[in-house]
């Protein structure tokens, strides 16, 4: 057991103990409720009648075998005939508050369910009835006195006598708050366990997540739960998938990197070789260091933009602005490259269709996929840019397409990852990042972007924009 299963115990138990004891608090002090109290039914104001008139017809002895009688048939009322000196007729054991309370009845003038009888002999009797039934007070009946108007306090009315708390005391429901404590104890212990199990769990799973593990499943672990602990073990599980991902996203990132660096930077070293060699070739050799360098310095600028996209960091500045006339400075830019594989243009766009969004980067993410279907489409060929818009407010759909060879199913989804490129790739230069930015810029602007083989040959990318 762990010190937080003791923890979860020790609060549990305090509050279900706590309870117990307020419980049996609460019984013993108010249990007074149901012991005898002075009777204010109608069959007490009938036994008081009768009491009273055996007491003035026939005498002592008379009522003494009416009490005998009535006290032998076991009932639920007892009557008390009390003289002067407070001392029952059948010398049977009075409670003082009995006493208080038909002396004030008595007193205010009342006299309900008490009678007072005074006989021949000057000798005063006191008559009541008293209930081990739940009594329910009735109107006109006056309270008990409070200290305040002589009384005794309400304890002493409760028990009567001194020693009264003590003998209360002593009738402590025990057995029933040991077997309260103890079932207290067991709940407190399940529950404890119940929440430590799952806590402890996530506890070995983050410990094992900070030291590199992350192939690690907790929700499997929760069993059947269906709670916020159980949903935590989900999320954690997702957290780990995507950190799992990531991280082999940029162990193949930093692989792909060194890898495309290093071609580059052995063709510098070659043409630095060459121009060592023969200098008289050195022109040559400058010429294709810088070339090298330039590409070197396109694929860090690309890597950096991705790198800012997929963190999160780019914060983009919207405005509107009309797409035709993107799409215009788009093919117009491509064309010259374009020219030199003899390849044409084709553009099909309203003449008017307005966006909202960072014009610079949707400018980046269409003229990715432009010149990536220049790139693999063969010469002597055509690359339709087609821009559909319905109406005003459903977005708007882009399709560029090429009559190149296309790519493997299996790769349509990997393309736009970076460093992906299709089987085709290897026969063209390129870094593999331009797609993936395309991607992010995409999304960055609430759209979608996939690809598709077109049949019997030729590929496309469509783009959908929000209006």
């Amino acid at each position: 057991m762990g010190r937080l299963f003791w923890k979860f115990f020790l609060f549990f138990f305090l509050a279900q103990l706590t309870t117990a004891l307020g419980v049996s608090a609460f019984v013993l002090f108010n249990v007074t409720n149901q012991n005898p109290s002075i009777d204010q039914s109608p069959m007490g104001q009938s036994l008081i009648d009768a009491a009273q008139s055996t007491l003035q017809l026939g005498g002592i002895q008379a009522t003494k075998q009416l009490l005998s009688r009535w006290e032998s048939q076991r009932l639920a009322h007892h009557v008390y005939v009390v003289d002067q000196g407070e001392q029952d007729l059948l010398n049977r054991k009075l409670d003082a508050s009995w006493l208080d309370v038909a002396q004030q009845s008595i007193k205010s003038g009342t006299q309900e369910n008490v009678a007072k009888v005074t006989l021949a002999n000057q000798q005063s009797y006191l008559i009541f009835v008293v209930s081990s039934r739940p009594n329910r007070p009735r109107a006109g009946l006056p309270p008990p006195p409070g200290p305040e108007e002589g009384g005794r306090p309400s304890y002493f009315k409760r028990f009567g006598h001194s020693n009264a708390l003590f003998k209360a005391l002593a009738k402590f429901p025990m057995k029933g708050l040991l077997i309260g404590t103890l079932a207290s104890a067991l709940f407190a212990a399940i529950l404890a366990w119940y929440f430590s199990k799952p806590i402890k769990t996530l506890r070995l799973a983050f410990e094992h997540a900070a030291s590199g593990v992350l192939n690690i499943s907790v929700a499997d672990k929760m069993g059947s739960r269906k709670d916020e602990l159980s949903d935590l073990g989900r999320h954690f599980d997702h957290m780990t998938s995507r950190l799992g991902t990531v991280l082999q996203g940029q162990t193949r990132l930093l692989h792909h990197v060194s890898h495309e660096l290093r071609s580059p930077l052995a063709r510098i070293h070659m043409a630095l070789g060459l121009a060592l060699q023969t200098p008289e070739k050195a022109e040559n050799s400058l010429a294709r260091i810088e070339l090298e360098a330039n590409r070197m310095d396109k694929m860090i600028g690309e890597l950096l933009e991705l790198s800012r996209f997929e963190s999160g960091m780019v914060d983009l500045k919207k405005e509107d602005f009309l797409l035709n006339e993107l799409l215009d400075m788009i093919v117009e830019d491509a064309a010259f490259e374009a020219s030199n594989k003899r390849i044409r243009i084709a553009l099909n766009a309203p003449q008017t269709v307005k966006i909202s969004g960072q014009q610079d980067l949707m400018h980046r993410a269409i003229e990715n996929v432009v010149r990536n279907a220049i790139k693999y489409a063969p010469n002597d060929s055509i690359v339709n840019i087609d821009c559909k818009s319905h109406s005003t407010s459903k977005p708007i759909e882009i399709t560029i397409t090429d009559q190149g060879s296309g790519v493997l199913e299996t790769e349509l989804e990997d393309i736009f990852k970076p460093f992906v490129r299709g089987h085709s790739g290897s026969q063209v230069v390129g870094h593999g990042v331009g797609l993936a930015i395309t991607k992010q810029v995409i999304e960055a602007h609430g759209g979608k972007v996939w690809a598709a083989n077109l049949k019997p040959h030729g590929f496309s990318v469509t783009m959908i924009l929000p209006v």
